[in-house]
């Protein structure tokens, strides 16, 4: 049974569904991942945001949102383990709690690699942003600083 992008998709909806609206905690999040222990998100320039500081992060936005974009691709990597790339964007959007007048909207890409586990769900075993894109009159967001 190959692994589909609605698949994948619904799992990156219930991410972001716990990280940016329920505010989930870094062990909610890290959840997601196949190893939990080493649950990272690789964003431009390098760095690795633990879960602890992607919490941080969302921490100190609210009304936030995403919504998957397309053109995005699906390409089964092997059966054994099952494993897909997804590589794709989000639209996403949040307003600053500390400015409420700052609003921070971006195109932010995605590139997963999941792999399907015996109990036939998927989880996330690796989890780039390649870019953010920040669209005119957003707010900025450094993920450069100090995040743990």
């Amino acid at each position: 049974m190959a692994i589909t992008k609605d698949e994948v998709i619904s799992l990156m909806n219930a991410f972001h569904e716990v990280s940016m609206v329920r505010k989930g905690t870094a062990a909610e999040q890290a959840a997601f991942f196949l190893r939990p222990d080493e649950a990272r998100v690789i964003v431009p320039h390098g760095e690795d945001i633990s879960m602890q500081a992607n919490y941080e992060v969302h921490q100190e936005l609210a009304d936030e949102v995403h919504v998957p974009l397309e053109p995005s691709d699906i390409t089964m990597l092997c059966t054994e383990p099952e494993r897909a790339r997804f590589v794709g964007a989000v639209y996403w959007e949040g307003r600053s709690l500390r400015s409420p007048e700052a609003v921070i909207k971006a195109v932010v890409g995605e590139d997963w690699i999941v792999q399907r586990e015996a109990s036939g769900g998927l989880k996330i075993v690796l989890y780039i942003n390649p870019y953010h894109c920040f669209l005119p009159g957003s707010a900025q967001l450094d993920l450069r600083v100090d995040l743990g």
